[in-house]
């Protein structure tokens, strides 16, 4: 069937109606003389039909031996829409040209970016890939990526690695640069607490330990001193009497720290509900600048929510700076609701613990949480202590300067 359809979209077709009493007798003698119909409804008034071109006058003689009347409905297929195309030739026109510089133009590289540099400038970047071949306006068949990455490597000793991607008419080139070492130091050091802490343990790689297991210490405190005494039992009195060396101290001094949250919460609380009134304000942006502002400069209402959305232009083959942003106004009514007490605290303890788990260092695990109630003497309001605690390294280098 498909074939069926297929072939007369090539060759041409007419959906028609045919309208008399002898319609039924009409279609027989169709049927009997082998002319191709298909798709046959029934409607109120008439009777719908398809049929191929050649046949249609044909058609026309049994209409008129069985008093039917035809009506042409619909003309399809490759024959009627080349003869549209040609009474609108400057459309047909103006459309193949359009699609030639789309092609053309999506065959290029417009645009060049640039990702990753933190010292080199991106557009001494952009210098050196249009020294090396890679430049705007230039065709994606002549880009050898992997040669103008080498180009650039030789050009540039300061790039450890360069990859160049295309996406759609965008070149985007990603460079690692090198990493200088840090230069190791020999001025003294010395390992201080990073925080307060009570320490759970200590480990001297070099240095002299200042606090032991079961000590609290404070931020700044020194922990291991970077100075190496004699102490073998071999040593002369005058031996054992030499200055003590400086050096870099070296270890770890593990500590349990404890963070702290504090939340509170009222047993009422305001409810935001939108009355259904809301105002819209539309701006233009052209290069990130407002242009044209459409809406109220004044907000009618005292409590309202905002949402804001932004919609620009495609940028899949050229960039276009222009955005709309849609500022939408909705009138809240506030509406005060009491809560239970089990409600206050729970509320409360999610805001304490928020605020604990803000201080928390990445990848620290925390060892032990504690939750306690504390009394206000205010009424209406709980509050929350919550205090999650660690194990972890406090100790950090703190260089001595001018020798001391």
């Amino acid at each position: 069937m498909f074939i069926h359809k297929l072939r007369y979209y090539f060759t041409g077709y007419l959906i028609i109606a045919v309208q008399g009493r002898n319609t039924e007798k009409l279609v027989n003698l169709a049927i009997r003389r082998r002319i191709p119909i298909w798709d046959l409804q029934h409607r109120t008034d008439y009777t719908c039909l398809k049929i191929d071109i050649d046949s249609f006058f044909e058609m026309r003689h049994l209409a008129r031996q069985t008093a039917c009347r035809l009506q042409i409905l619909q003309k399809v297929g490759l024959p009627f829409l080349y003869r549209r195309l040609i009474k609108r030739r400057g459309l047909v026109i103006g459309l193949c040209f359009f699609i030639s510089v789309l092609y053309f133009l999506s065959s290029m590289i417009l645009f060049i970016d640039v990702k990753g540099n933190e010292n080199l400038e991106a557009e001494y970047i952009l210098q050196l890939a249009e020294e090396s071949g890679a430049s705007p306006w230039l065709f994606k068949g002549k880009l050898n990526q992997n040669e103008i990455a080498q180009q650039m490597l030789i050009k540039e000793p300061k790039l450890e690695w360069v990859g160049l991607h295309i996406q759609g008419t965008r070149l985007l080139i990603e460079v690692v640069e090198k990493i200088k070492l840090p230069v190791e130091s020999d001025t003294q050091s010395h390992l201080v607490a990073a925080k307060d802490g009570l320490v759970t343990d200590v480990l001297v790689v070099t240095g002299e330990a200042k606090v032991k297991e079961g000590d609290t210490v404070r931020r700044g405190q020194l922990l291991i001193e970077g100075i190496l005494r004699p102490q073998s039992p071999y040593l002369s009195e005058e031996e054992a009497q030499l200055p003590p060396v400086p050096v870099k101290a070296r270890g770890e001094v593990q500590a349990r720290v404890w963070y702290e949250g504090y939340g509170e919460a009222a047993l009422t609380e305001a409810v935001r509900q939108r009355t259904g009134k809301r105002i819209v304000n539309w701006t233009l942006l052209v290069n990130e600048q407002p242009v044209l502002r459409i809406g109220r400069t004044q907000i009618p209402y005292h409590v309202y929510d905002t949402e804001t959305a932004r919609r620009g232009f495609s940028e899949r083959i050229i960039r276009f700076p222009v955005e709309i942003i849609t500022e939408t106004y909705h009138e809240v009514d506030l509406q005060e609701k009491k809560i239970s007490k089990a409600e206050a605290l729970k509320i409360a303890t999610e805001r304490a613990k928020v605020l604990a788990e803000l201080q928390l260092p990445d990848g620290e695990k925390v060892e032990d949480v504690t939750i306690e109630e504390i009394p206000l003497t205010e009424e209406g309001i709980v509050a929350v202590r919550y205090v999650l605690e660690t194990s972890e390294n406090i100790a950090v280098e703190e260089t001595v300067s001018g020798g001391e």
